[in-house]
């Protein structure tokens, strides 16, 4: 007599083995999916239909059920520990690298120098064209200070000077062919030897012009003189410079200009 399994009994068989129900899809790596889909029927190659035909087979006494049973159990676990470790190891392969951490952008303002003014453009254009003139070169506050002592030091009255006062630290120079000629007075100069002094004398002054050098300045080959008064156990003294250039912008050629 052939004994029939009701469905509920081969369902708590399936649940026996240890046999999961289908679960619903879930998202996952193409590494973990590959090893799941590689995973072999629990029921060998008849796949899991057959296990109606093993437990008639078991019924009629052809197949022992109970080996069956535990042959799959084990034979599951085997395989869902396979499975269990492969997909681990996608998981830890697949781990995204670390994202260098980006450094905060400055703001526009501190990155970008800010626009030259009108002001600040027409001042840098006088400075670039000073360079090429050596009467505009930058004289040292010391330089002036210094002058203004001198002069002030031979400054007397004059009753038939221009302006009532007579200036004792000018130099005067005998009558040469560089009297009243454009920039005689520096290319008189310009003919003395180096360490050359010319003297003369103005209302009790003693004057006294030396040649001390000539030498590069600010890119310029200049004469450096010194101007000196003494009276009455006083005196006072200045720098002088004249350099070999353009007087402006409007001169043709070089020539010896007075500086300082």
């Amino acid at each position: 007599m052939k004994t029939a399994f009701p469905m509920p009994f081969a369902v708590g068989l399936l649940l026996a083995t240890g046999l999961a129900m289908p679960q619903p899809a879930q998202a996952q790596s193409d590494c973990a999916a590959r090893a799941k889909k590689r995973r072999p029927s629990l029921f060998g190659a008849e796949g899991a239909g057959g296990l109606l035909t093993r437990l008639q087979g078991a019924a009629r006494g052809q197949r022992n059920l109970g080996t069956d049973i535990k042959d799959t159990a084990q034979t599951g676990a085997e395989q869902r520990a396979k499975e269990a470790a492969t997909v681990a190891g996608c998981k830890a392969s697949e781990k995204p690298e670390p994202q260098a951490v980006a450094a905060p952008s400055q703001p526009a303002s501190a990155a970008r120098p800010a626009p030259e003014t009108a002001t600040q453009r027409a001042a840098r254009q006088q400075a670039e064209s000073d360079k090429q003139y050596p009467s505009r070169m930058e004289i040292p506050a010391e330089w002036r200070t210094a002058k203004d002592a001198y002069t002030e030091f031979g400054k007397v009255r004059c009753t038939g000077c221009e302006g009532g006062f007579a200036y004792s630290g000018w130099p005067s120079w005998p009558r040469d062919e560089f009297d009243g000629k454009h920039n005689g007075a520096e290319t008189r100069l310009s003919r003395l030897p180096i360490g050359h002094v010319h003297r003369w004398t103005a209302n009790g002054f003693a004057g006294s012009l030396s040649i001390d050098s000539e030498e590069a300045v600010n890119g310029f080959r200049c004469r450096k003189m010194t101007y000196r008064l003494v009276k009455d156990g006083k005196s006072a003294e200045r720098p002088g410079l004249m350099c070999w250039g353009k007087s402006n912008q409007f001169a043709a050629s070089d020539s010896w200009v007075g500086v300082f």
